[in-house]
This record gives C-alpha cells, sequence and structure tokens, in this order.
C-alpha cells in the first residue's frame, strides 16, 4: 500500500505538506548444513514486516518505521522494534531531530568499529548492519567549514540474543533478564556524542567521540552450574573515531580508527583497505568491484571477537540493469589460527514489487586451540527470502 498526498496552502508562504507510507512483507528460510551445537533444527523459518510512515510540512518532517518478525523455532527472535518515530525541524545551517532513529557512522566494508550510537539486533544477522532504534536528540551544525553533530541518548538498548532454539548462537543462553551494569543508572545512563565531518574535493574525513554505555556487551558466566547461562555486561566507556575516505579515479581508499577506554585497559583497533571499481567489465553496463581490507585489534588474542589481525577480500558485481541486481562476496581470514569465514550476498527484483534476496554463510578452519570461530563450525547455513512491497 503506498498512499501519498499534497496539500498546497495559498497563504503569503505556501506550505507544501506530503505524507507517504510503505509497506512489505519478507518471507524468509534458513536452512543449516548441519544440526546445532544443542540439536537444534537445520530448518528455520521466518516471516517479518516493515511499516515506513513520512509526514513532511514546511521545515518538519516526520518519519515512523516498525519492524516484526516471528520466527517459528526461536522465540527470542520473533520480535518487535520502533526503527523509527523521529521528529526533525531543518533551520538555516542548523537541523534538530529528536525521538527514536538510527545513525550510521564508518567507511569500511567488513567491519564499523566507529559506529556506536546503534544498538546492533543480533537476532537479525550477526553481520551488525540490523540496528535498534535508539531514543536521540540530535542538533546539526551546517556551515562551509564542516558539519558538527551533537547527541544526547537517554536510554539504552540491550543486544538481542537467539534463544536455545535459535541458530548462530552460543554455546549457553544469554541471560538478558539480568545484565549488568557498570552504571547504577543502567539503562537511563545519559550517553553523549559528537562528530564532526568534513569534505576537501574527494577527501572526506571524520572524528568522532563517544561517552557512556558501550553497546558491545561482555559475556560473564553466572555461576550457576545447575543452570548454566552467560550474562552480558555493559560497561561504561570514551571512545574516539577517526574516518577517513579518498577517491582517486577507479580507486576508493579507506579507514576507520579508534581507541576505547575499554573494561581494563585503553586499546585501539582499525580497519584500512581499497576498493577499486573495473567500469563496464567484459564491455557491458556492469560494474566490478575489488575490495580488500586489513582488521587490526592490538588487544590480539584477548580480543573478545575475531577479527583482531585478520584479511578481508571481497568482490561486489553490480548488474546496473532494471532489476537492481548485484552479488557481494567476501572472505575473511585469519593468518594466525587459519580460520575463515566465507560470506555471498545476492539480491534481484523478479517484479516492481517483488524482490529475492540470498545469503550465505560458511565457517572453516576453526579446529585451532585459540580459534574462536570454533563455536559456528556446525553453523553453515543458506537463506533465501522473498519480499513483497505494497
Amino acid at each position: 500500500m503506498r498512499i501519498s498526498c499534497l496539500v498546497l496552502g495559498l497563504s503569503l508562504l505556501s506550505t507544501a505538506v506530503v505524507a507517504d507510507i510503505d509497506a512489505e512483507v519478507g518471507v524468509e528460510t534458513r536452512y543449516f548444513f548441519e544440526e546445532g551445537l544443542n540439536e537444534q533444527n537445520k530448518f528455520h523459518s521466518s516471516l517479518r514486516g516493515e511499516l515506513t510512515y513520512q509526514y513532511s510540512s514546511g521545515n518538519s518532517d516526520f518519519e515512523v518505521i516498525a519492524f516484526a518478525r516471528y520466527d517459528e523455532q526461536d522465540s527470542e527472535r520473533s520480535h518487535a522494534d520502533l526503527r523509527e518515530a523521529s521528529w526533525t525541524y531543518v533551520g538555516n545551517g542548523w537541523e534538530l531531530k529528536a525521538g527514536v532513529s538510527k545513525v550510521f557512522w564508518g567507511v569500511t566494508e567488513s567491519r564499523h568499529l566507529v559506529d556506536v550510537i546503534n544498538q546492533s539486533d543480533s537476532v537479525e544477522n550477526l553481520d551488525g548492519e540490523d540496528k535498534l532504534g535508539q531514543p536521540m536528540t540530535k542538533l546539526s551544525l551546517e556551515q562551509d567549514w564542516g558539519t558538527v553533530d551533537l547527541f544526547w541518548l537517554p536510554y539504552f538498548r540491550e543486544r538481542t540474543f537467539s534463544g536455545e532454539d535459535g541458530r548462530l548462537g552460543l554455546p549457553l543462553v544469554v541471560d538478558t533478564d539480568n545484565a549488568i551494569y557498570g552504571s547504577s543508572a543502567e539503562r537511563w545512563h545519559s550517553d553523549f556524542a559528537v562528530r564532526y565531518s568534513h569534505y576537501i574535493g574527494d577527501f572526506d574525513f571524520a572524528i568522532s567521540h563517544f561517552s557512556g554505555t558501550s553497546r558491545d556487551p561482555v559475556l560473564v558466566f553466572n555461576n550457576n552450574f545447575a543452570n548454566p547461562m552467560y550474562l552480558p555486561a555493559y560497561y561504561t566507556v570514551d571512545q574516539s573515531g577517526l574516518e577517513l575516505q579518498y577517491i582517486y579515479d577507479e580507486w576508493l581508499l579507506k579507514f576507520e580508527g579508534i581507541t576505547n577506554s575499554g573494561l581494563e585497559r585503553r586499546y585501539s583497533a582499525a580497519v584500512a583497505g581499497f576498493e577499486y571499481t573495473q567500469v563496464g567489465i567484459f564491455e557491458s553496463s556492469a560494474d566490478l568491484g575489488w575490495l580488500m581490507e586489513y582488521l587490526y585489534d592490538d588487544r590480539k588474542e584477548l580480543a573478545p571477537h575475531s577479527f583482531e589481525q585478520d584479511i578481508f577480500a571481497g568482490w561486489r558485481y553490480a548488474f546496473n540493469d532494471a532489476d537492481s541486481s548485484e552479488i557481494l562476496a567476501g572472505i575473511i581470514y585469519d593468518p594466525e589460527t587459519e580460520e575463515v569465514v566465507y560470506s555471498f550476498e545476492a539480491n534481484k527484483r523478479l517484479a516492481s514489487d517483488l524482490k529475492l534476496n540470498i545469503e550465505a554463510r560458511v565457517f572453516d578452519g576453526g579446529e585451532a586451540l585459540d580459534a574462536k570461530t570454533v563455536i559456528f563450525q556446525d553453523e553453515d547455513y543458506l537463506q533465501l527470502e522473498l519480499v513483497k512491497y505494497f
């Protein structure tokens, strides 16, 4: 369903009012090639829906995006979220946004280190691309010398985790009802962030700082051997970030780096690389992009993730056709543990209101004693999703 209306007021200053509603429904099936660590099923099917409402009047915009999913296997993946419910006022050289919204920071492909405003909706996907709506007030100052964004984040969103019947899960269920906080204010701790961004010719850069509750929880054992579970612990941190991007002919050079106060000591992490695009490859209308990035975390084996000293290589094939067809394939390789994660994503419009999404992930080489992807060695999967737009 799509509704649009335009009302022109005849007054000293004509004001245009535009309202728009969009909806989509997706049917998803995941097939896992092996049973789960806790004997979970190989087939997982789910149904999702998303409703978007946008309203504009003069200098004001209002947007609502409501999301919901029902998963037949995993009750924790069955959830609803208000991705957006925000009001925006655009002034002369400034902009004010209040409500629930999503903000993206970052330039690299394999990992978004600086993207700290929104919490990850990890039951949707482990790649960190899906985010929960974040309550915020944002003031943006846009001048010739750059843009300054100021954030007040009054409420914290906890990360979602799969349940005992869910796939791509952990050895133990995460007890989200008994989260641990570093601040006595818990979810109501006020977080603050500031970001300055600008460009000089083909060179884009941004500097940011975040002070508040870390979006990345530390999982700790609940010390209950009769009912063992993980407890998510959220500690307050200070993080400064740097984003750099430079366009040179067909080359796109990228860098993201952070320094974070951490739990016990300050640490630094970075992602650097490039994307090279062959335009009109094979004398066609298609473009082929070659991606290469290096991921580094100075905590090395103490890092809670597997991206401490890894190499990412990827290929993006854009058909540039009427169906918006695109393929993205990539691998992340750890030279020390020889762990490899293969990923594949593709999408194609079957009709103007119908789209097919394909995704696959394979985890390999987790035999080393210090391998961190060993828990996912039986989690290789193929996912198909059919999306209907209204």
